[in-house]
């Protein structure tokens, strides 16, 4: 593939025809503010066609309860969203998790400890996420603002392909870069490498109008091709993309 001279093009490629509904099915609709069942219900509400819903945990009975589209998946964020709990308190969030019907567990990487090069802590970690998750769907958020170097997020990303995770995601949202064009080259070539197609990537943070979708969406057909964009390969968590959408 790799049909991209280079990634301005993803930046002002023109809108294609279909790209909406494309979009809404790749959406992880995702509420991560105050306990509020308002603004859960909200987002049920707007939920219809998208690929999940992400709240926090204590939302998700509310998110089962409300959700009218039961196609749609739910997802919960663990260990979410600094990084830093114990391996102990992660393993206990997902049960916790698991135990409320979640369908797909996003975990934060322990970012702060791989960035420290502490690679053999973090593999354990990840190898502990992954058997603890069993088969439910499991997104590892490398949080690749923090990582600042290509060769950095194409190691996290590596190491989370190693351990068998089901999406890399690029970030928590919860810092001041999120999703990049740059990363999200980066964590496709290795995937597109790694000839493990099956692999997913979850693009995260900033995403916010149909323009800044499309540029994602155009980079993963030139790299990985037109098949790879669908919800099991494919996402963009995003709060207020639904709305630019209608």
């Amino acid at each position: 593939m790799h049909n991209i001279q280079n990634i301005e093009t993803a930046r002002t490629a023109p809108l294609e025809p279909g790209l909406s509904a494309l979009l809404r099915g790749l959406i992880d609709l995702t509420y991560l503010g105050e306990d509020d069942n308002n603004a859960i219900d909200e987002l049920c509400a707007k939920a219809k066609g998208v690929a999940a819903v992400c709240v926090y945990p204590q939302a998700i009975a509310r998110v089962k309860e409300q959700l009218s589209d039961k196609k749609t998946k739910i997802a919960t964020v663990v260990n979410f969203p600094k990084g830093n709990s114990s391996l102990d308190i992660v393993l206990q969030e997902i049960d916790s998790a698991i135990a409320l019907h979640a369908d797909e567990i996003d975990v934060v990487l322990p970012y702060h400890d791989f960035i420290n090069g502490q690679f053999h802590e973090v593999n354990q970690f990840l190898t502990a996420v992954r058997k603890r998750c069993g088969s439910k769907v499991l997104k590892i958020i490398i949080e690749s603002g923090a990582l600042h170097k290509p060769a950095l997020i194409r190691l996290a990303g590596q190491m989370v392909i190693d351990n068998g995770a089901d999406f890399i995601k690029t970030s928590t949202g919860k810092i001041e870069v999120g999703a990049t064009l740059d990363a999200a080259y980066t964590l496709l070539t290795l995937i597109e490498q790694s000839k493990n197609p099956a692999i997913g990537l979850k693009l995260s943070g900033g995403i916010r109008t149909v323009a800044d979708a499309h540029a994602y969406v155009y980079l993963a057909r030139a790299v990985m091709g037109e098949t790879w964009l669908n919800a099991r390969t494919l996402r963009i968590g995003a709060s207020r993309l639904i709305d630019d959408l209608e």
